[in-house]
């Protein structure tokens, strides 16, 4: 007997985006830093960007439309309000609420064998998000902000191409 879970990739979340700044001694220094990235359009050089409460970054694609999506969740708040000295070291994080990101998703299966894993999987498609705990790959289950119509819509689509692709076994 194995544990299942499902995994749909490339799917189109809205999380909490984080990152660390080069910015070590001033927030004022911080706040300079964030405006030269937002107007040179330059966010993704040099920067580790990740999905908040994730290990790993979780973002699949570093793209002109994430780029403009953040730059304009930045304009539209105060940048001060979105840096944080980090707590331990002197580094300080920008954080910025609410993007749609590119990410992968999974959820625990409940069958022991393929065969019962792929069946759960097709009911699933119906209502991905009843009875099942869907958290964006190797980040906390606290990662996903909005879990809308939108989001099952296009969990179904993704699964509804290659449904065994998508049973993974759980190791």
């Amino acid at each position: 007997m194995a544990n299942f879970k499902l995994k749909a990739r490339n799917v189109h979340v809205y999380c909490n985006l984080e990152v660390r700044l080069k910015s070590r001694t001033m927030k004022e220094q911080a706040n300079k830093e964030v405006e030269r990235m937002v107007d040179k359009k330059d966010l993704f050089t040099e920067y580790e960007w990740k999905i908040e409460g994730c290990e790993e970054g979780g973002i699949n694609s570093f793209d002109a439309k994430l780029t403009d999506a953040i730059v304009e969740r930045i304009d539209e708040e105060e940048t001060d309000e979105n840096i944080f000295w980090d707590g331990l070291t002197a580094h300080y994080d920008l954080n910025v609420a609410h993007i749609l990101v590119n990410t992968n998703l999974e959820t625990p299966l409940k069958s022991t064998t393929r065969e019962d894993a792929i069946t759960e999987v097709k009911t699933l498609c119906n209502n991905p998000s009843e009875d099942y705990d869907w958290k964006i790959e190797n980040c906390d289950e606290d990662s996903i902000i909005e879990f809308d119509e939108a989001l099952k819509k296009e969990i179904a689509e993704v699964i509804g191409k290659d449904i065994e692709a998508c049973v993974i076994e759980d190791t």
